[in-house]
């Protein structure tokens, strides 16, 4: 989903979505050293990182499928 190569938001060109925040969106993985951080991804860049899971970012409810 991630198009490193655009940045503000990093999606590829021609996305569908809307109102995308260039700031952090948690995602649902839990980091395997410490349990209380979880993945996120930011929207500016791409970038991937762990914060506590304490800490308010945005969520974004995707599902598989068409």
């Amino acid at each position: 989903m991630i198009d490193l190569g655009n940045f503000s938001p990093a999606l590829p060109g021609g996305h569908q979505f809307t109102d995308v925040q260039s700031d952090e969106y948690w995602s649902s993985t839990t980091t395997v050293n410490n349990i209380s951080q979880a993945w996120s991804v930011n929207f500016y860049g791409g970038g991937v990182t762990s914060y506590d899971k304490g800490d308010t970012y945005y969520v974004w409810c995707l599902r598989g499928g068409q």
